[in-house]
């Protein structure tokens, strides 16, 4: 009796503590499902023939699209980038631990599409003094001055750290290939740091991407 009771108590604190899970507050999600972390910002972009670009603010949400303190799950059209092509776009982050968030995406089309480029994006601003980016430990010379526009690529990394001056420094764990570009020659006062999955071939039709972010402590 006593070993059922107890059984019945874990279950209860087990389906409590399921229940309490949250997002971390800072995470801001937009109805296309991107986000924002403090002043990082985090989406899914498409870079197609003659490097023309599709970002996730132009992503059509459907019915099944659901927006909450304790998921986020979007799903819907993602045009293509030049391309007649729709991508069929699904999201998901789930909270796992305290400031820790499991991240996937799915993006399907019916048949290849050339992809220069499908990754998930972080936005930082750029020329901020504090400003820090590290790839499986080895820090990303970021310049105070426009020199180019790819700073950095690693493949099969497995962790990054994003630390923009006075903001909210997360981690990103998993698997992935990594590029740290400077989008100022775009007029654009940004770096951006793009995770796709390792290997990525340039015409495609099954994409998909998974990772954990880790929110970290300000002094940190």
């Amino acid at each position: 009796m006593m070993k059922r009771f107890l059984v019945s108590l874990a279950f209860i604190a087990f389906a409590i503590s399921a229940a309490a899970a949250q997002l971390p507050a800072v995470l801001k999600a937009e109805p296309d499902g991107s986000v924002q972390l403090g002043n990082i910002g985090m989406y899914v972009i498409h870079i197609g023939e003659q490097w023309a670009g599709s970002m996730q603010r132009s992503l059509n949400p459907d019915e099944k699209t659901k927006i909450g303190p304790d998921r986020i799950f979007v799903s819907g059209s993602f045009p293509a980038a030049n391309s007649s092509e729709n991508f069929t776009f699904v999201e998901e982050l789930l909270p796992t631990e305290a400031e820790k968030v499991s991240c996937s995406w799915r993006i399907t089309a019916p048949q290849d599409v050339i992809c220069r480029a499908l990754a998930v994006s972080f936005d930082i601003p750029a020329g901020t003094a504090g400003t820090g980016i590290t790839v499986d430990g080895t820090k990303v010379v970021l310049p105070e001055q426009t020199r180019g526009i790819g700073l950095f690529r690693k493949g099969g990394a497995t962790e990054v750290v994003i630390t923009p001056a006075g903001g909210q420094a997360i981690r990103l764990v998993g698997k992935f290939d990594a590029a740290i570009q400077d989008n100022r020659k775009f007029s654009q006062n940004t770096f951006s740091v793009r995770l796709s999955p390792v290997g990525m071939p340039q015409k495609l039709r099954d994409w998909k991407l998974d990772f954990q972010l880790e929110l970290l402590p300000q002094n940190k």
